[in-house]
């Protein structure tokens, strides 16, 4: 069993890996240099250092081909010391003005809490982002949807992430990876965000793929999930469980089938 549904699973969360040396990679930083120049080069003291985060520097992002919603966050840290405090939507303004400016023929939009730029190998997601210095604790803030300010810290579920990776033999990344593409075929019952956060919480110990993939499955949660969501999750559910009969069974080749139905296309 070690060498089947285990070793499939493992060999399907490496193809979604965006590997360090591939054409793909090597696209995305270059086009992240790019525009962390232009972002320097037309807020100049306005803003101060820029930070990539999320889930490409997390490593759970997955290839372009395997998620179109697939993007790049950039913390975009405005000047308050210097400049005034503006209201985020007055940023988000400013932000997208810069967009139209340097990448006309893209597709560019407003989306909570950031500008979107749509590239033909990436989406950029460009947050903007305030230092609130208060009576207890200093923060950083990006927008809240109801026009106000809402506490953030990506550092701190980045290295979440990676502590929990790091304590679990190195599966967890791997399994966001895998959720996060049943998640980009079957409609996105998730937010991103809200599945890694899940994943990351989980108790992967004495786990390997097939068992903790198994596992994540069973321990999703749809409380306050609309009925169309829940019917995705539920689906997904009943799939794990057939997967784990099959496998008592020492059915390979029908466990492998149903991962199939989960993971299209492997």
């Amino acid at each position: 069993m070690e060498g089947g549904i285990n070793n499939h699973l493992k060999g399907i969360a490496a193809e979604l890996f965006i590997k360090r040396d591939s054409t793909e990679r090597n696209k995305i930083n270059i086009s992240i240099d790019n525009i962390l120049d232009k972002l320097e080069d037309y807020f100049h003291d306005t803003i101060n250092e820029l930070k990539v985060f999320g889930s490409y520097t997390r490593d759970t992002i997955l290839p372009r081909v395997f998620d179109p919603h697939s993007d790049i966050d950039i913390l975009i840290p405005f000047n308050t010391d210097k400049y005034q405090k503006l209201k985020p939507e007055s940023y988000r303004s400013q932000l997208k003005k810069f967009s139209e400016i340097y990448y006309p023929n893209s597709l560019i939009a407003k989306d909570h809490p950031s500008v979107v730029i749509e590239l033909h190998h990436i989406k950029f997601d460009l947050v903007p982002s305030i230092f609130d210095e208060g009576w207890i604790y200093d923060s950083v803030e990006i927008p809240d949807k109801d026009g106000g300010w809402q506490e953030a810290n990506p550092d701190r579920f980045d290295k979440k992430v990676t502590k929990a990776n790091k304590e679990y033999n190195s599966i967890v990344k791997p399994i966001i990876r895998l959720l996060k593409y049943w998640n980009a075929t079957h409609g996105y019952p998730f937010f991103s965000y809200e599945l890694e956060s899940a994943v990351a919480e989980m108790d992967f110990n004495n786990d390997n793929y097939e068992s903790g993939f198994l596992y994540a499955i069973k321990e999703l949660s749809v409380y306050d999930f609309p009925d169309w969501a829940e019917r995705k999750v539920d689906a997904l559910k009943d799939n794990g469980k057939w997967i784990k009969e099959y496998l008592a069974h020492e059915n390979i080749r029908k466990a492998k089938e149903v991962v199939t139905r989960i993971l299209p296309g492997f």
